[in-house]
């Protein structure tokens, strides 16, 4: 009886520490980190001034371009005010095509699609002395814009703002927030799209003149359509793509896409097929020196999406943000089932497994384990009958454990820690 008790508390535990499959926020929904320092107090200030307008000096054009870049010093400063004021107050509404070719239109019902953000952004910039440019293109799953004889591939608007000099990329659209999935609008600000850099830009943004790419050697339509569709929170996050920098990946039945990312980041993966979720066990995360590699296997052949989630374990939370997808091109499918379910302190410990891989074992039978966990005083499998240590050389466990039916766990303790952490999950049957 006292066996079982203890299995039960350890099972409840490791249970408390699973990760949970993270529901992925629309576009715009994270944030970017918040800077340090003076250069946080100084945009915060300018933000501040911004929000603070009051109702008088947005009447027209000219007094909100004043009130706004009153206190401000430099072109930057007026252009951030600017970005502000109109993410905080405009708001997308697909039926106000007609207002958005006028920016006094826009300022006075408060409410536009994207090319009247973008006229009313040039508009205060250039009432407040500064060269600004509307910028038509491109853009990756937003809604067309308010050019009724456009052609199918112009769907946006965004500006290019002249800076000390140099010409720089803004969206405030993108800013505002984004549409949730029944294509109502939800502000949300998005700081990521106020001077992007413009080769971060061009990922979700073409231009129809190659010119305002921006970038030393603009690329082509075609580049363009390869390009993996990342999110704000991947810079955000600090992440690099390595192994995979087409957005379609041709795969048997199964893949490995490897992405470089800090030590504190940390990154989940789901795989969808026709719009559905497929349960977690399909997908499979774990940290390999500076990057981190997921794997994912495919139950048939056919066409899917992986998508990743990541979020920085020193940010505070434990939200993940949807940071980019992949369309995958799956020709068969792979056998052995789905990995073991991992939890938390799998990827924050930065562990890697070598075996078993397969979340399904057979009950009754002997399996063998092998994981490395840095930093481990001990690791065990526990299963409805037994609790096995594994043994030890440095970082790397190994050992052959006799599963039966049920769950099978597996514990690590580390060094200055009292008690065991759940690492992975498996089922026997």
């Amino acid at each position: 009886m006292a066996r079982w008790v203890v299995c039960i508390l350890l099972l409840l535990v490791a249970a408390e520490v699973g990760i949970p499959a993270p529901a992925g926020p629309a576009m715009g929904e994270a944030e970017m980190p918040a800077l340090v320092g003076d250069a946080a107090d100084e945009l915060a200030a300018i933000d501040a001034h911004a929000l603070d307008a009051p109702e008088w000096a947005t009447s027209c054009l000219t007094t909100l371009s004043a009130y706004l870049t009153m206190p401000n010093r430099d072109e930057r400063e007026r252009a951030r005010a600017i970005f502000r004021w109109i993410t905080a107050n405009i708001a997308y509404d697909a039926a106000a095509r007609d207002d958005s070719l006028d920016p006094e239109a826009v300022l006075r019902n408060r409410r536009a699609v994207c090319h009247g953000y973008a006229v009313l952004f040039a508009a205060l910039a250039e009432s407040a002395g500064m060269n600004a440019e509307v910028i038509v293109g491109h853009s990756k799953k937003f809604q067309p814009a308010a050019y009724a004889d456009a052609e199918p591939w112009l769907n946006h608007s965004w500006n290019a703002v002249e800076i000390d000099g140099e010409w720089q990329l803004v969206d405030c659209c993108w800013g505002a927030g984004y549409l949730d999935e029944h294509g109502r609008f939800v502000q949300r600000f998005t700081p990521h799209y106020f001077l992007a850099a413009p080769e971060v830009f061009v990922c979700d943004h073409l231009p129809a003149d190659p010119k305002w790419q921006l970038v030393e050697s603009p690329i082509s339509e075609q580049e363009y359509l390869q390009l993996v569709q990342v999110r704000p929170p991947f810079f955000d996050c600090g992440l690099r793509l390595v192994s995979h920098l087409s957005g379609r990946i041709d795969a048997d039945g199964s893949v490995a896409v490897t992405i470089d990312a800090p030590p504190e980041t940390l990154l989940l993966a789901s795989l969808y097929r026709d719009g559905q979720e497929l349960e977690e066990s399909f997908t499979f995360t774990e940290r390999d020196g500076k990057s981190l590699v997921t794997h994912a296997r495919f139950p048939s052949a056919g066409t899917y999406v992986l998508r990743m989630f990541a979020r920085r374990a020193d940010a505070g939370g434990d939200e993940f943000a949807w940071v980019l997808d992949y369309t995958v091109n799956a020709t068969s499918a792979e056998g052995g089932g789905g990995f073991p379910k991992t939890y938390s302190p799998f990827l924050a410990r930065s562990c890697r497994l070598e075996g078993a891989l397969s979340q399904t074992l057979r009950a009754g039978e002997v399996v063998d384990f092998a994981l490395t966990v840095p930093t481990a005083r001990d690791v065990a499998v526990l299963t409805s009958e037994s609790f096995v240590r594994l043994a030890g050389d440095g970082s790397r466990f190994t050992g052959t454990v006799p599963v039966a039916a049920g769950p099978v766990v597996v514990f690590a303790r580390f060094d200055g820690a009292p008690t065991y952490e759940g690492l992975l999950q498996y089922v026997a049957q």
